[in-house]
């Protein structure tokens, strides 16, 4: 506000200095009007470096709070949120959409504040100097309105056609990067780089619209001041050749015309930002008001230790339109014409009971494992650990209890006492060491150079897919789990490393409840039971040798993986 006023005082001055100064040729108000002006001018320059510094200060705390809250929410949504959307999307929200942001708070966002407050100071001013003069000028407000409101709503379309497709740039980085082994093993290099080029040309292109309609913006302003600036001229020296307005009057009318249209002309140089800004807000705002769900309770049960007894009554599981195709495990297809990945399922697993699950793929296991993680929740049914409904747990509390070994261990860049002690960061040396030791990982981590302090790559890429697995469930026994959940903990791994982890999963399911999703039926034959999977229901469950003798599907499961042909005994 002080720099807006001090801004409408200048011609103020100079109206003074030269109706009192000038053509009364009294050289002490021109000197008296200058100081003032002086004055004025480094109260301005003032006002200004401490608006910088205070919107500086403040819009940075506001970007550090969003930045958190994204990253809070990021962490509370459900599996289903990362399954239907792309990897570079969600970083965009992170990236560009709060670097938008932050280009506005940092740059435009005081010059918008005072070019606004300067406007309206200027129309009053202009009325209160020379009502008819203002006329002349306020003539020129309607296709100025009327141009402004065209503009802005095209540029809006620009815009977030622009924010789109820089989203899906982004994506398309992410996925060339995150995928440069198959690209290159594939020869698609050149096919994915014209899909790139494709994707950032399309970006282009919707920039490009926005920069043409500033481009016709910008010079419609500059020629409305300089008609009202012409008009004003005209009728302004006939009004002083009438001696019914002083030169000063005119001069000072002059400049706050120049004034009036620069607020605008400002505005339009910081609506670039502004509208980048705004459709960035609405994307992170959009983020932010998506709905988890794994949603907590309204009053959380207090989770201790577990005895491990799983129920499930009568669930069924459907994977949305959006994520059915992107499940991975044995959710594709499933959801896929209206049909639930998992209907009817009703199994009760005593604690400290080893079950496998087994089936083709898409038959259900891994959503069954998923949900007793509580990634997911049944679309009906209930699924119960001791009795208690898992929508009714404290979920962080609930899932400290678990202890969750995937497919394709995710190992994040550190030590690999780093990654052994993820679960517990207070654990000591020798807990982590004793976890180690427990599921047998101690000897091949001796064989690393530095040991314990053996640097881990981003995702463990530095290291075997079974020394990965070791490690993973090293992870897993030192947050001293009282459910284990193995999913598929095995496939990747060759024979001998499989052999290796396979010991150490029997070290660390112990007395625990252990589910294991098992692609090799040999993991499935050394489980206290097996529960067979079939499109989603369960059509045997019992013992391995009690089901081979029953002939079934399991059976059938069995011959085939072990090579026996058809009617063979088995």
């Amino acid at each position: 506000m002080i720099d807006a006023a001090a801004g409408l005082l200048l011609p103020v001055l100079v109206r003074h200095g030269i109706d009192e100064g000038v053509q009364r040729a009294a050289l002490g108000a021109v000197w008296a009007a200058s100081a003032l002006a002086l004055v004025v001018v480094l109260v301005q320059w003032a006002a200004q470096t401490g608006e910088t510094r205070a919107i500086g200060r403040t819009g940075e705390r506001i970007l550090y709070t969003l930045r958190v809250k994204i990253f809070a929410q990021l962490q509370r949504l459900g599996l289903d949120y990362y399954e239907r959307e792309l990897t570079g999307k969600i970083m965009t929200r992170m990236t560009t959409d709060v670097d938008a942001l932050t280009t506005f708070l940092q740059t435009g966002l005081v010059q918008a504040i005072v070019a606004v407050l300067t406007f309206f100071g200027i129309m009053v001013a202009l009325v209160v100097i020379d009502a008819g003069l203002a006329l002349v000028v306020l003539a020129t407000l309607p296709p100025l309105v009327i141009g402004t409101v065209f503009f802005r709503r095209q540029s809006i379309k620009a815009y977030e056609l622009a924010r789109e497709r820089v989203s899906g740039v982004n994506a398309a980085l992410q996925e060339g990067v995150a995928g440069l082994r198959i690209v290159q093993a594939f020869r698609r290099e050149e096919r994915d780089a014209r899909r790139f080029a494709e994707l950032s040309d399309g970006y282009r292109q919707a920039r490009v619209r926005g920069q043409w309609l500033i481009s016709v913006y910008f010079p419609f302003i500059q020629f409305l001041a300089s008609l009202a600036t012409a008009a004003v001229l005209i009728v302004g020296a006939n009004r002083v050749g009438d001696g019914t307005l002083t030169a000063g009057a005119l001069v000072a009318y002059l400049l706050y015309i120049e004034l009036f249209f620069a607020p605008v002309q400002q505005l339009s140089q910081v609506f670039d930002g502004y509208q980048q800004a705004v459709v960035s807000l609405g994307r992170v705002q959009e983020l932010l008001r998506e709905r988890t769900t794994t949603p907590l309770p309204s009053e959380p049960r207090e989770v201790g230790r577990l005895r491990g007894e799983i129920v499930f009554e009568d669930v069924a599981f459907r994977y949305n339109a959006d994520n059915a195709d992107n499940a991975g495990g044995d959710g594709g297809g499933a959801g896929e014409g209206g049909e639930n990945a998992l209907s009817g399922i009703d199994l009760k697993i005593p604690a400290g009971q080893t079950v496998a699950f087994v089936g083709e793929t898409g038959a259900g296991k891994s959503t069954l494992v998923k949900l007793v993680a509580r990634f997911y929740d049944p679309t009906s049914g209930t699924v119960r650990v001791d009795g208690a409904d898992l929508r009714e747990l404290d979920l962080a509390g609930y899932r400290h209890r678990l202890g969750v070994v995937p497919q394709e261990s995710y190992l994040f860049p550190g030590t690999v006492r780093d990654a052994i002690a993820y679960g517990r960061p207070d654990a000591t040396d020798a807990e982590v060491e004793a976890a180690a030791r427990a599921v047998g990982a101690h000897e091949m981590i001796a064989t690393l150079s530095g040991g314990y302090l053996h640097p881990v790559a981003e995702k463990g890429r530095n290291l075997s897919a079974g020394q990965r697995q070791l490690i993973a469930l090293a992870r897993a026994e030192l947050v001293r789990p009282d459910i284990l959940l193995l999913d598929e903990a095995t496939a990747a791994l060759d024979l001998a490393t499989e052999a290796l982890v396979n010991r150490a999963t029997d070290r660390l399911a112990g007395r625990r409840t252990t589910l294991v999703v098992a692609h090799r039926l040999t993991t499935a034959a050394r489980a206290d039971r097996v529960v067979v999977l079939d499109h989603g229901r369960v059509v045997e469950d019992g013992a391995h040798a009690e089901l081979l003798e029953r002939d079934g599907r399991y059976a059938q499961l069995w011959r085939t993986y072990a090579g026996v042909p058809a009617g063979a005994g088995v």
